[in-house]
């Protein structure tokens, strides 16, 4: 169930900066990139952790060590789509 209202939160996060992208100033834009893309990575973080109960395959990893890396990568890969668009509008 937390996976569930983590993807949400997420998920409403991209919605309100996707439809209201000129009426915000670009530091709140920047605040919800952040807090979606921790959402979205600590969803992902507990969506492993319930495969590697489920499966049984690999140890149960930690939460905040997974959460961490997840949250990490989230950003990385919202940074770099924000270079790609940028480079796109100027081209």
């Amino acid at each position: 169930m937390h996976f569930v209202i983590c993807a949400f939160i997420a998920l409403i996060c991209l919605i309100t900066a996707i439809l209201f992208t000129e009426v915000f100033p670009k530091w709140f834009k920047v605040i919800l990139g952040l807090i979606g893309g921790a959402t979205s990575g600590y969803a992902i973080a507990i969506l492993i952790r319930k495969i590697a109960e489920w499966t049984k395959a690999f140890a149960k990893p930690e939460l905040w060590t997974t959460t961490g890396i997840c949250i990490a990568v989230m950003l990385v890969i919202i940074v770099v789509v924000v270079m790609i668009i940028k480079k796109k509008k100027k081209a």
